[in-house]
């Protein structure tokens, strides 16, 4: 696809915004901000609660284990029935936007459809690979039980209840995500790798960018940078973007996942995502590839929008077991 670079028009940015700053700094400052996730509060406490076989011989499991007091998160364990011990994990992470997949959570991409790209997870589980798909906080069986708060809604007013305690959305995912790779060594994952659509694809890069366990990450739209969201196009993504401070701390999200490296990335685009302008995805495969350009794999589309398509999603697979395999085979020698 022929690179056609959009110009910047930002408009109110702060005066050196983001700051020109030595990786290091980065990485210093973006932890400070998001808080403290590595050491587990409790037990996982890890239990079955339902298992049913699925087509082609996929088994899907309902388990449930312990992320902080008195929370469990649902989750579907998904793999194929002569799966080898040690196989690849994958951490799979639903979308976020729209009525459809607030209510169903980690359902919506799992179902057993080999022409959907939509069902990530269960074409993984076919690949080989074992795969953890989480409910992320206010979806699925995690959404509020009470009040006239829904959706979007619960999410806002969740959000507005972490941030006064000096926390943010953003810290939650990485917390309960951090815990779900926890689950996935319990099960004898050595190589472990994150993919998400969306806000889901935001959680991935999040993850991938701070918890170095994540080995590789595919990550499908969703590219997000503060000063062209803010400054050019007020485009409102999902509430993981919103970290308090970042834009004071002089940091932008291509500097946080810039981070990533040398560890490996696939970023899947589409030139008619209106959630993701150019400048945005520019930013990011920019980002990358100055620090290590063999990290960064892409895959465009020119005609689509926020969509998965089959040849992105099989790339994306492709990709995943040659990163995954190959640290499997790293931690055998």
């Amino acid at each position: 696809m022929k690179k056609t670079y959009i110009p910047e028009n930002l408009v109110g940015k702060p005066s050196g915004y983001p700051a020109k700053i030595e990786v290091t700094e980065i990485d210093k400052r973006f932890r400070q901000l998001l808080g403290e996730f590595e050491t587990p509060s409790l037990a996982l406490n890890i239990r079955v609660t339902d298992e049913i076989e699925l087509p082609s011989g996929i088994v899907r499991q309902r388990i449930e284990y312990c992320v902080e007091s008195g929370e469990v998160v649902p989750a579907l364990h998904l793999f194929r029935k002569d799966l080898p011990d040690d196989a690849p994990g994958l951490l799979s992470m639903h979308g976020h936007g729209g009525d459809d997949i607030f209510p169903v959570g980690k359902y919506f991409h799992c179902h057993p459809k080999t022409d959907d790209p939509m069902q990530y997870s269960y074409i993984a589980a076919l690949a080989g690979f074992r795969v953890l798909a989480p409910d992320a906080l206010c979806f699925g069986e995690r959404q509020a039980k009470c009040g006239y708060s829904t959706k979007f809604f619960d999410e806002i007013v969740t959000h507005a209840e972490l941030t006064g305690r000096g926390k943010s959305l953003a810290w939650k995912s990485v917390w309960d995500n951090s815990r779900a790779i926890e689950v996935l060594e319990f099960l004898g994952c050595t190589s472990i790798g994150a993919i998400g659509w969306s806000g889901g694809s935001t959680q991935a890069y999040i993850l991938a960018s701070v918890n170095r366990k994540v080995k590789a990450s595919a990550c499908f739209f969703s590219f997000m940078t503060l000063r062209h969201q803010f400054y050019q196009y007020r485009c409102c993504h999902c509430l993981y973007h919103y970290i308090p401070g970042m834009v004071q701390a002089g940091i932008d999200w291509d500097q946080v996942v810039s981070l990533i490296p040398p560890r490996k990335v696939f970023l899947a685009w589409g030139a008619k995502d209106e959630g993701t302008p150019d400048p945005m995805y520019r930013a990011f495969c920019d980002a990358i590839s100055s620090r290590d350009e063999k990290a960064l794999t892409v895959f465009e589309e020119p005609d689509r929008g926020h969509e998965i398509t089959m040849p992105m999603l099989q790339n994306a697979i492709q990709f995943l077991k040659a990163s995954l395999d190959k640290q499997r085979k790293m931690n055998h020698e």
